[in-house]
């Protein structure tokens, strides 16, 4: 096993969102920029002797309930004295929801006692395909709130004059990854014309009236408004 200086270092610099908190109390002892700016802390320390109960949270019931699913996943790590795996919905401080893969793992000292818990989160929001992504702000917010931060990940925004309704806009990321009208009406349980007149009223709302390149324009696999991530 490391060092504690060698694991401190390691956390601290570890490229995602990284924790160390004590195994018997839950109480932070290590944490790295990622993890700290998920909460608005600039300063990792600041978090120091706190529990993940005492984080503030965007979204105060959500908080809850990811507080709770964190206990659990630390309890099962120090139960099997084993790596734990994770992957959950989290909303960060600027409110940019994600998802993320999360492996806690126990430090065991020489009488294999549990010490600490150790705990790294990988953002794979970028890997959402757009429909997905959609979903996940829906987790988080009403259909109007996630359309407008939807498009803004996915840098399409200000292609539209008209923000579209929920209805069009599950058909505009549909097609935006390349199924066709049929695939698109079986998938929403809506008949071909209904999609056809969706996409007729994106038409309308699209600038110059053209969603031809708007649905270029949509990609994914690549970082949208936010590059942070957390554990």
């Amino acid at each position: 096993m490391k060092s504690n200086s060698e694991l401190t270092s390691l956390i601290e610099n570890f490229p995602v969102s990284a924790s160390l908190k004590e195994a018997d109390t839950g109480k932070y002892v290590v944490n790295n920029a990622y993890f700290s700016r998920q909460f608005g802390v600039e300063n990792p320390m600041d978090l120091v002797g706190i529990t993940v109960r005492d984080l503030t949270f965007r979204q105060q019931e959500w908080g809850t309930q990811y507080a709770t699913m964190i206990e659990k996943l630390d309890f099962h790590a120090r139960e099997k004295k084993s790596h734990v795996l994770g992957r959950h919905q989290f909303l960060d401080d600027s409110g940019e929801a994600q998802l993320g893969e999360m492996v806690k793992f126990p430090v065991l000292g020489s009488r294999e006692n549990i010490l600490a818990i150790v705990t790294y989160w990988n953002d794979i929001t970028p890997t959402l395909p757009p429909n997905s992504l959609y979903r996940l702000y829906r987790s988080f917010y009403d259909a109007k709130s996630a359309i407008k931060r939807v498009l803004v990940c996915l840098e399409v925004d200000q292609y539209f004059v008209t923000p579209p309704t929920d209805a069009q806009f599950r058909v505009f990321l549909l097609k935006a990854e390349r199924f066709a009208n049929k695939e698109i009406g079986k998938f929403l349980g809506m008949s071909d014309r209904t999609v056809e007149c969706h996409l007729a009223t994106l038409r309308n709302k699209a600038v110059d009236g053209n969603l031809s390149p708007v649905l270029s324009l949509v990609k994914w696999n690549t970082p949208c408004a936010s590059d942070s991530i957390h554990c």
